[in-house]
């Protein structure tokens, strides 16, 4: 076998081929401009390889435009690919208030929010929510669910320059303008704490802040999102407009409603997904119930480790979209380089889990290590219940777990993992060796896999067609 071979530029060879005036059989010498033109073209028909250096890594600081990963979805740490991490900043990225951009997107709102609800096209609805999205004071209170719903409600309200505006039943936000508050408190948030003009803007002890000199301007946000008690209602969320503003309106009734729609389907699919797991089917609906109340959701990327062989779960899941990959150590004889023999630990594959399973109840319940190892083949949503709340149960959902619950691929026995260890190592021996084979025969004539082949088989159809036409051409002329 030849050995040290370079790789071809076939474009330069066919200029190297086409080059006039060398020596050939009805030329019988090389005249000078030709030999120049070859012994300048000759070492341009070799690709080089260019040579990479190790980088030396930078320091980063966390700087003024980075942002933590968005909540539910938890980054695999020993992942090296960079577009998951660019993914996850980007999603929870948000402009800047005032800048530029923000301020397109506000004024293409103010146009869609001039037509009704009923009137608005799919399109608009989508626009609308991402919108919303990017404004810190409505995103930062409600979930996505109520956000896409409430976007499909709110409104518009015009306000002329000097108007005292009392929001204790809605909740706005400023698309244009600017407002000053007359009380004391101009916001309150879910959680039931109201916001003064003094804390907001920085203000201390020390250096009172008049609330009558804040002035707050686009995408700020005033009001409440659920209705003040009647003896709270007057002279407590108000303020004055300061211009000609226009507001996107949230209503207390309407947040209400969706709230409450939006809990109880959260309610049933926590219970629907309970219940379809195999080990759930026949539990009464009162303890489905019970479960589902501890039931919370999490989202985890692909290749992350939900569970460690040896070690306590932290949790029960039950799997709603996406499949887990579960792997058991065993020791094995791996051949080193020089041919030596060494012994080492391989995970070996024993199973999958897909949607509408779960794990983790056998290692919580008796608080035994777990026997495998489960990691995430796919993005997957999961439902868990942690394991304190799993002890917290009444007794009786507890015994209901000893009766029904078996533990995972408990029927996989030692040997099996030897044969599929066996049978995984062949598999990926055959394909190194003819991964070789196949580089040794294309490699043999110089020729490499990539490089020049459009230009090979451009040139074959042109021929092909050239000798269509000739063929025609000679069909014509009998």
């Amino acid at each position: 076998m030849l050995t040290g071979l370079k790789k071809v530029n076939y474009d330069q060879l066919d200029v190297l081929l086409s080059i006039k005036g060398l020596q050939r059989w009805d030329n019988p010498y090389t005249t000078e401009d030709a030999h120049q033109k070859f012994l300048e073209t000759y070492p341009k028909i070799f690709i080089k390889e260019k040579a990479i250096l190790p980088g030396i890594p930078e320091k980063r600081t966390k700087g003024v435009h980075s942002c933590e990963f968005g909540k539910g979805t938890v980054p695999s740490k020993g992942s090296h690919n960079i577009s998951i991490h660019l993914n996850l900043i980007k999603k929870c990225q948000k402009l800047r208030s005032g800048s530029p951009e923000f301020v397109e997107k506000l004024n293409i709102l103010i146009k869609i929010l001039r037509k009704i609800p009923i009137r608005r096209s799919s399109e608009e609805h989508e626009i609308v929510h991402k919108t919303m999205k990017i404004i810190t004071g409505i995103s930062d209170q409600l979930s996505d669910a109520e956000l896409k719903q409430l976007s499909k409600t709110v409104t518009r309200e015009y306000w002329l320059k000097g108007s005292t505006v009392d929001a204790s039943q809605e909740f706005y936000t400023v698309l244009r303008g600017s407002f000053r508050p007359l009380t004391k408190y101009y916001k309150r948030t879910i959680a039931g704490d109201f916001v003064s003009a003094t804390a907001e803007s920085g203000g201390s002890a020390k250096e009172p802040q008049s609330t009558s000199q804040t002035l707050f301007g686009i995408g700020s946000c005033f009001g409440t999102l659920e209705p003040l008690p009647p003896k709270m209602q007057h002279n407590v969320l108000t303020i004055v407009t300061e211009e000609n503003c226009d507001f996107l309106k949230i209503s207390s009734t309407d947040y209400l409603r969706v709230k409450e729609e939006v809990a109880k389907r959260e309610k049933l699919a926590k219970e629907e997904l309970i219940h379809a797991c195999p080990c759930y089917r026949h539990w009464p609906t009162v303890f489905i119930f019970q479960l589902a109340a501890q039931l919370k959701w999490r989202k985890f990327p692909a290749d992350h480790v939900l569970m460690k062989a040896g070690e306590l779960s932290e949790y029960v899941g039950f799997i709603k979209s996406g499949s887990c990959n579960a792997y058991r150590i065993i020791p094995a004889l791996v051949k080193r380089p020089l041919g030596k023999m060494m012994k080492q630990m391989k995970q070996v594959l024993i199973g999958q889990l897909h949607p509408k399973d779960s794990f983790g109840e056998v290692s919580v319940l008796h608080q035994t290590p777990s026997t495998y190892t489960l990691k995430t083949g796919t993005p997957v949503e999961l439902g868990m219940i942690d394991a304190a709340d799993i002890h917290g149960l009444a007794p009786e959902i507890q015994l209901l777990f000893e009766q029904t619950v078996r533990p995972s691929f408990e029927n996989v026995t030692f040997d099996d993992l030897k044969f599929k260890y066996i049978r995984k190592e062949t598999e990926k021996e055959w394909e190194h060796t003819k991964d070789i084979i196949l580089k040794d025969a294309l490699f043999y004539n110089g020729i490499c896999p990539g490089v020049g082949k459009w230009i090979h088989k451009h040139l074959i159809s042109n021929w092909g067609e050239k000798k269509n036409q000739e063929d025609a051409h000679v069909s014509t002329y009998r």
